[in-house]
């Protein structure tokens, strides 16, 4: 009879641990036995569409590849895709469907600097894990406990662009123009340059605007020239946009090298616009397309099963962000284990070291002081005749 007894309660306390177990993890938002929920807030129409076209590509590419090879700890990922058309009343209300209806568990995005400025206090709010495509510094200061990067601020970008323009291009007595859009982004980054040239003693002899989404930039360009500016820092600017401003120098013929933001590069579109192309420099934390090393080479393996007769043209360098972005954060849900919650997937996140992307990006490392994965980028120039992005520098670190 004792033992009878003794039995029945060793059940009764097991069936307990397994049901409280059970309990505690269906209390998490967008995780489940069988999924753990993923949410991408990205500009798929809009001025910056063709990027977010690339960036959607790549996720939905490495989410079915991770599917495939039996999902992380024996959950799928169930991805939701919203489109933010690069502007603050769609994205708050893309932000507001994956968290209150679709109760997604991570989040991937926003990405541009407006964005972040408008969602940052929500992410923190809603305790929602999230890899920041954009990277301004009110990401990272003050700490945020639920935003990650694999990237540099904007401002660290700007620093190696600069220096590079200044010490290694050897410009003599540099006059420098800067073009930049009339956004968040824009005028961080107009800051942060302004900023590094006075190292230099040097002071921009024009700021032009030129907006996301403009067809001409005639008044930009007439202007620079009346400046007689020598060298052009695009500022804070998307691809599309570094295209209608190198394509106007063209036409008014002004040969002047054109130094671009980071996210001048997203796109692989300025190798395809000709001489225009010619002098066009930029920097940027992730390899292009075509990269060397065997997480680039991982990269266009998987990339062509899914989508086979796609080497060409060439993805954007947005395409390895994402997966970059993307890489990590399932490293991340990987060592956070079975338990899976939002502090199993920070702390997992915050031990990350030394991350070896394989040639995708520098080295990624974070911390329980700082969610900001990247510290390094690489000079590039555009190639025109190869169709191809050359690197010029190896990877450097802003001081």
């Amino acid at each position: 009879m004792k033992k009878a007894v003794l039995v029945l309660v060793v059940t009764l306390v097991v069936s307990l641990i397994s049901f409280c177990a059970h309990t505690v993890n269906a209390e998490v938002r967008g995780v489940t036995d069988k999924e753990i929920k993923i949410g991408t807030i990205a500009p798929i129409t809009g001025p910056a569409g063709s990027l977010g076209v690339l960036w959607i590509d790549a996720t939905r590419t490495y989410v079915n590849y991770i599917n495939d090879s039996g999902g992380v700890n024996g959950r799928r990922l169930d991805l939701i895709v919203e489109d933010d058309r690069y502007s603050i009343p769609p994205a708050l209300a893309a932000f507001k469907k994956i968290v209150y209806r679709d109760k997604v568990f991570v989040m991937i995005g926003p990405g541009s600097a407006s964005l972040v400025n408008v969602l940052w206090k929500n992410i923190e709010k809603e305790k929602l894990p999230t890899m920041s495509v954009a990277t301004p510094e009110i990401l990272f200061n003050p700490f945020k406990m639920y935003v990650f990067s694999i990237m540099d601020t904007y401002s660290g970008h700007t620093k190696v662009l600069v220096d590079y323009m200044i010490k290694d291009f050897n410009l003599k007595e540099p006059k420098v123009a800067l073009v930049y859009p009339d956004t968040d982004n824009g005028k961080m980054e107009l800051a942060s340059t302004v900023d590094r040239l006075s190292k230099y003693n040097i002071t921009p002899v024009t700021k032009e605007v030129l907006a996301p989404g403009a067809i001409d930039a005639a008044t930009q360009v007439m202007s620079i020239k009346r400046y007689k500016a020598n060298v052009i820092v695009h500022a804070g600017s998307i691809t599309p946009t570094t295209i209608v401003l190198l394509k106007e120098l063209r036409k008014m013929g002004l040969k002047v090298p054109v130094f671009g933001s980071w996210s001048a590069m997203l796109g692989e579109e300025i190798n395809a616009i000709g001489e225009a192309a010619n002098q066009f420099y930029s920097v940027h934390p992730t390899s292009p397309w075509y990269g060397k090393g065997p997480g680039m080479e991982k990269m266009r393996k998987i990339t062509l099963k899914y989508h086979p007769g796609t080497e060409k043209p060439y993805r954007g360098t947005i395409y390895t962000n994402l997966w970059v972005c993307n890489t990590v954060l399932v490293e991340g849900l990987k060592r956070a284990g079975k338990s899976l919650n939002e502090k199993a997937l920070i702390s997992a996140l915050e031990g990350i070291k030394n991350y070896d992307t394989g040639g995708l990006s520098g080295p990624i490392s974070y911390s329980l002081e700082s969610h900001k994965g990247g510290d390094s980028s690489q000079m590039y120039r555009a190639d025109p005749t190869s169709g191809r992005y050359v690197a010029i520098t190896g990877w450097r670190k802003a001081d």
